[in-house]
């Protein structure tokens, strides 16, 4: 046995066993590679990152090709599945690094154990008589391995099933195999839950805390599909994880991962914030009778600010909302120690100055971090007070009721809506002599978890296993330069199995050895087209995705067969792919934009670039007001009447950060990207984008931003339009706000009825708008000073309105008055039958308003009195039938009455009894309508009078 070349008893900190780890794999010819961020890029299976591999799960399935064979990462990772258990063990973590080094069809077990073996004795000093291992139940090589190779006795190993010993997939999908774990010996005196005085009673993997698993070894061999089924790899790989966390704590004989040196500085912290933050200044000192509130602030922070670092903000769905979660829960635990007011934001400079040295973006962004926990933090201590209200309500209403058990839809509400943690409500609970209904509270649960899983439900694009093509096999994407292109048919799939070929009819992807179509990414949308062979088949594409390297060409054979090996010619809908490249160049100019009216924290966090309009999701705590959402769509014009030219090129990663290539959430980037600069030096935008764009800023024509509106807490979206489509959009614009001016002066002129303009009022309103926006918008720096005139005439208008409905109705009343003053008239003329008088009348220019007013009038004159009454109105005729008691008792029906004539004016009504009302399309039979009404209700009273 080697000698080793550290002290097992000398102190570990976490940075230096960070340090430890990328120099040995180092050692071992294995690239470093950077953590990747805590939202899965380009994987909708998973809400986080959470393991060391997510991000090659590509290079294992063999879809894609990894910068080198061997790598080796330091990832932070966040798992929330536990997350009732965070505070209350030694161990459990969302937040937390993991160690990994992963081998891509290059070396299998033997290394992997041997390296394993290697670092862990050599580099960290264990003991090697404290390790023990376990193997997949099956798993004879490796038992081999360990056993012959290493020298590891039989004893010290042990077989264990699925449920220990197979890890993966990461997610819904992905590669997955048998593993193998190291266990480090605490000791008997360690473990107290059973007889350790015999080592083999406390076996590996059970419950107890003697043997504590640090490292697993993942030996990649198959491929999971979403069915669940096993597909082996086309190459074998090997993924390993090791949390530095619990290491460090094993290395320095620790009980905690919450006593090691970085955790143990953010607890000092929170210390000393208790004295601060305490009504009664009162230091309060982590001790194990209040560790539990201690260990949930220090790792919720943790988590909570990388997260927020990462772009994943809190808010009410999906990946925000388990932040929201996380943040609340620690709030509900500060109370424990006597802090009521927000406490996590104020760790920020704490966990920027620990990590900051090992991941800079956390300690760049340390302000914006802390500003958004703030206000989330402020948000919820209001609504915790309302639920604590709320609560002591509930317990009063089950006391009055002398229940026994709290209802669960009840502890479900306030974890729901208040966000209290369920083990809170339980606590409460119980002191006030009640058990809280888990079996109703878990179904309450469950529904919200079968809505979410609903609403996010994603169609997997999963490459049948017996595709019969590599990586190395990819598709080639020529579609930058030319919308057309010759191309081979490498595989058809039909219902989700390679095809040697399809037929007219039928639906599948088609994958080409290379091609134009863009298959959809960086927020693009996949172009459309046709693919044809001489043969005369023809493929129409209705959307291009990508999975792995292979383009699949999505849509339906509209003629002829088209067979495995064929070759097509392909053609892109050019049109669509001008709108798609006019909508990706703005959206780039807008981020620059942005990020100039905005500042720097302004990041892109996620996008749509379709043919007829863009979507634009971006880091931002508040509204962007008008004057700056002015400001920035100037900014943009400007870039555009620039005609500054626009190009792409592929440079080493570095080397495109150096330049100042600004690269986008959620995106993942290999050795080498592709940088769009426009401008002179990228001054009007750089950034990493692999989409396709104009070949110079004035070919985008125009810029609009027609919404802004926010996506959820901490992110902002603007809707925009480019090119043609604001032409278009102006015109529908003009033409509707044109159609709107013609209809209020019109208005106007009926309510002023010859009568004078009052005073000072400006009813009519001057239409100096253009009528066509082409003549308006000549160059791009127009569409602002156009959109501010139509603002501008939209104000007027909606103040010409207030003032025009205040006339309409001085109008208004004065006519009703006038009809008022008939009301014995009428009566006078009506005609009886039997004690009935039914009074009919035509009137022009009244509303409902006064038709009801007059017959109330007419009613009110004597008993038994029908009112038949036609008037013209603004919006055309209307019938209002009425009848007093009597004349309902005698059988008059005013819905039968206008169920009969409302035909006659072309519309339609109803009501009741005494009283029915219809509204129509033409009044040039609207006296008919009345006079056939008089004629029905006159012959229902003479034959109910009989």
């Amino acid at each position: 046995m080697k000698k080793t070349t550290r002290s097992a008893a000398q102190t570990w900190t976490l940075a230096a066993l960070r340090k430890a780890w990328i120099e040995f794999f180092a050692e071992k010819q294995h690239m470093q590679l950077p953590s990747a961020g805590l939202i899965p890029a380009g994987d909708p299976t998973l809400l986080f990152t959470t393991a060391g591999m997510v991000q090659f799960k590509a290079y294992f399935a063999g879809t894609e090709t990894p910068p080198s064979k061997r790598v080796a990462t330091i990832q932070k990772c966040l798992r929330t599945t536990d997350l009732g258990n965070v505070g209350r063990t030694d161990r459990h973590l969302t937040f937390f690094e993991m160690l990994g080094n992963f081998s891509f069809g290059d070396y299998f077990k033997r290394e992997a154990i041997l390296w394993a073996w290697e670092f862990s004795t050599q580099k960290l000093g264990i003991d090697p008589e404290r390790i023990y291992v376990s193997v997949y139940l099956d798993d004879d090589e490796a038992e081999a391995i360990w056993h012959k190779e290493v020298g590891v006795p039989l004893e010290r190993i042990k077989r264990l099933g699925k449920a220990d010993n197979w890890w993966g997939p990461a997610g819904d999908s992905g590669a997955c195999g048998p593993c193998s774990e190291l266990y480090l010996d605490r000791g008997p005196q360690i473990c107290k839950t059973c007889n350790c005085s015999d080592k083999s009673a406390c076996g590996l993997g059970g419950e107890g805390d003697r043997f504590m698993e640090y490292w697993n070894l993942v030996f990649n061999q198959f491929h999971q599909d979403t069915s669940g089924k096993l597909h082996p790899l086309p190459q074998t790989g090997i993924d390993t994880g090791s949390g530095l966390e619990r290491v460090a704590a094993l290395l320095n004989n620790l009980d905690s991962v919450f006593d090691t040196d970085e955790m143990r500085r953010i607890i000092t912290r929170i210390e000393d914030l208790t004295a601060e933050l305490r009504a009664d200044k009162t230091r309060v000192v982590y001790a194990p009778a209040n560790k539990e509130p201690f260990r949930v602030l220090t790792d919720h922070a943790r988590a909570a600010a990388f997260a927020i670092g990462d772009g994943i903000y809190p808010g009410a769905t999906g990946r925000g909302y388990v932040i929201r979660r996380i943040i609340r829960r620690a709030a509900m635990f500060a109370r424990e120690l006597g802090v009521f007011e927000p406490i996590l934001f104020r760790l920020v400079d704490t966990i920027a100055e620990i990590y900051g040295p090992f991941y800079p973006a956390l300690a760049d962004k340390r302000a914006d971090i802390a500003k958004r926990l703030r206000l989330e933090e402020e948000r919820f201590l209001h609504t915790l007070d309302q639920g604590l209200g709320r609560l002591d309500e509930l317990l009063a209403e089950h006391k009055r009721g002398d229940a026994k058990t709290f209802r669960g839809d009840d502890a479900f509400l306030l974890y729901d809506t208040f966000g209290f943690p369920i083990e809170m409500t339980i606590e409460l609970a119980e002191k006030a002599g009640l058990q809280v209904d888990m079996a109703r509270f878990e179904a309450c649960m469950e529904e919200q978890r079968k809505k979410a899983a609903a609403a996010s439900r994603w169609k997997d694009l999963t490459l049948p296993a017996d595709l019969p093509l590599k990586s190395d096999r990819a598709t080639q994407f020529a579609g930058y330069d030319s919308p057309t292109g010759k191309a081979n048919a490498l595989a058809l799939i039909r219902d989700g199995k390679s095809v040697a070929a399809l037929s007219a009819g039928e639906s599948g992807f088609v994958i080409l050895d290379r091609t134009p179509f863009y298959a959809e990414g960086g927020g693009q949308q996949g172009d459309a087209g046709q693919l044809t062979s001489g043969a005369g088949a023809v493929f129409e594409v209705s959307d291009t995705q990508k999975n792995g390297g292979f383009f699949l060409h999505i849509g339906e054979l509209k003629s002829g067969v088209l067979n495995v090996g064929d070759e097509v010619s392909a053609h892109i809908d050019e049109e669509r792919r001008q709108g798609l490249t006019r909508h990706h160049s703005a959206t780039h100019l807008l981020n620059n934009a942005l990020r100039a009216a905005l500042g720097d924290h302004v990041l892109q966090t996620g996008s749509l670039v379709a043919p007829d309009y863009l979507r634009f999701d971006f880091s931002h705590p508040e509204k962007v007001d008008a004057v700056a959402l002015a400001r920035v769509e100037a900014q943009v014009n400007t870039a555009i009447q620039k005609a500054a030219d626009v190009s792409a090129e592929v440079l080493p990663i570095e080397a495109a950060r150096k330049k100042g290539a600004v690269a986008t959430f959620g995106e993942k980037y290999g050795a080498e990207v592709r940088v769009v600069s426009m401008g002179d030096s990228g001054g009007l935008s750089i950034e990493f984008c692999g989409g396709c764009h104009v070949r110079n800023t004035g070919d985008i024509g125009f810029f609009h931003i027609t919404r802004e509106t926010s996506p959820g807490a901490g992110n902002r979206r603007i809707e925009a339009l480019a090119g043609d489509r604001v032409l278009e959009y102006f015109q529908e614009s003009l033409n509707e706000l044109h159609a709107k001016v013609g209809a209020h002066n019109e208005r106007v002129q009926r309510a002023l009825d010859g009568a004078p303009v009052p005073e000072g009022e400006a009813l009519y309103l001057k239409n100096d708008l253009p009528d066509l926006a082409a003549a308006a918008l000549k160059r791009a720096s127009d569409v602002l000073p156009l959109h501010e005139n139509m603002e501008a005439m939209r104000a007027r208008l909606q103040n010409a309105e207030k003032r025009l409905h205040k006339l309409e109705k001085e109008t208004q009343s004065r006519k009703a008055g006038a009809i008022f003053d008939r009301a014995d008239e009428l009566l006078a003329a009506a005609e009886s039958a039997g004690e009935i008088r039914v009074v009919a009348g035509v009137f022009a220019d009244q509303d409902a308003d006064s038709l009801r007013k007059l017959g109330d009038r007419l009613k009110e004159k004597g008993r038994g009195v029908a009112a038949l009454l036609g008037a013209t109105t603004a919006r055309g005729p209307l019938l209002l039938y009425m009848a007093d008691k009597k004349a309902v008792d005698q059988g008059l029906d005013a819905a039968a009455l206008v169920r009969a004539t409302a035909g006659l004016i072309g519309g339609g009504g109803g009501g009741r009894p005494d009283m029915a009302q219809a509204g129509g399309k033409s009044a040039e039979r609207l006296e008919e309508a009345v006079a056939e009404a008089k004629r029905i209700a006159l012959t229902q009273l003479s034959g109910a009078g009989k």
